[in-house]
C-alpha cells in the first residue's frame, strides 16, 4: 500500500493513520529508508508494508469515515515561539516557572 506525506505530518502521524498504532513506526521507516525522527516532505510517497496495513482496524476505519489525518510536526510558527530550545536555555523564574 502507498501513502502521500501531507503538510506537517511525521511518521508517527502515518503509521497512526494507516496501522492504526504508532507501534509500527519502526517497520514503516525501514520500508521507507529513513529514521523515525527524519522530516517528510509534503507530497512524499510512503510504502506501507503490506503486514502492517492490517494493523488495528477499527482505529484506521475510524480515521477513514471522520477523515482524519494526523499531522503533529511543529510549525514555523510553534518553532517560534522557544527560538532558543528547551532545558539547557531556560531560567527559572523567567521561562522555567516553579511553583
Amino acid at each position: 500500500m502507498k501513502t502521500i506525506a501531507k503538510e506537517r505530518q511525521t511518521l508517527l502521524d502515518i503509521a497512526l493513520q494507516t496501522c492504526g498504532h504508532i507501534e509500527t513506526v519502526l517497520a514503516l521507516a525501514e520500508a521507507n529508508g529513513m529514521s523515525i525522527t527524519d522530516r517528510l516532505e509534503d507530497g512524499r510517497v510512503l510504502t506501507v508494508p503490506e503486514l502492517l496495513a492490517g494493523g488495528d482496524t477499527r482505529t484506521v476505519e475510524l480515521y477513514r469515515a471522520h477523515k482524519v489525518e494526523p499531522a503533529t510536526e511543529a510549525g514555523a510558527d510553534d518553532m517560534s515561539a522557544c527560538p532558543y530550545g528547551g532545558i539547557g536555555f531556560m531560567s527559572i523564574g523567567i521561562d522555567f516557572i516553579v511553583s
